[in-house]
């Protein structure tokens, strides 16, 4: 009797850009059409734990923590692993918060993903208590956009409503937009 081969391991998927502009949202919708799990921004749960800015240092183990928590979602994950962020992210915080980042925080926002979607900063900005304002977030997806073509990373600017954004991704995904547009 053959034996049945193996699934083939998770593709990972990160959703990058400024605060407010969607990464979560998307996230979470990506997981649902795609039957999968996601992992959720570890920055923000544990800035909402301390309540204020993070030292170098703490960004750095935010970074690690980030990656942890991929890894060990991964052998969960069905064909694609959301990332509701990466170490990117967390190094343009250091940037912008410090003027500067260690270098093992660099190595780790350099991580590589199957597909990377850059979320345009392009709706009203949402105040929930942990976020600072629209400035910031322009300041954000600027400097993520230039560290990516820093970085050499390939992604895929996505724009618009929700419903929009899962048009623009699900079929690089393989999955028919129309088809995932229409269960939300």
């Amino acid at each position: 009797m053959p034996s049945t081969p193996p699934p083939l391991p998770a593709r990972r998927l990160c959703l990058l850009g400024g605060e407010s502009a969607g990464k979560t949202t998307l996230a979470q919708a990506l997981a649902q059409q795609l039957q999968t799990v996601w992992v959720a921004e570890y920055g923000r749960e544990r800035w909402l734990e301390i309540g204020g800015t993070f030292s170098i240092e703490e960004l750095l183990q935010v970074g690690v923590e980030q990656v942890a928590r991929e890894d060990a979602a991964l052998p969960q994950a069905r064909g694609w692993l959301v990332c509701d962020t990466s170490p990117l992210t967390t190094l343009v915080y250091s940037l912008l918060d410090h003027g500067q980042a260690p270098p093992a925080l660099q190595a780790l926002a350099r991580r590589p993903y199957d597909l990377i979607l850059l979320c345009a900063p392009d709706f009203g900005f949402v105040q929930d208590g942990a976020r600072r304002d629209d400035g910031f977030r322009n300041q954000q997806h600027a400097l993520t956009v230039q560290l990516l073509q820093d970085f050499d990373l390939p992604h895929v600017l996505v724009q618009g409503t929700l419903a929009q954004r899962l048009a623009q991704v699900l079929p690089l995904l393989g999955v028919d937009a129309a088809a995932g547009a229409d269960a939300l």
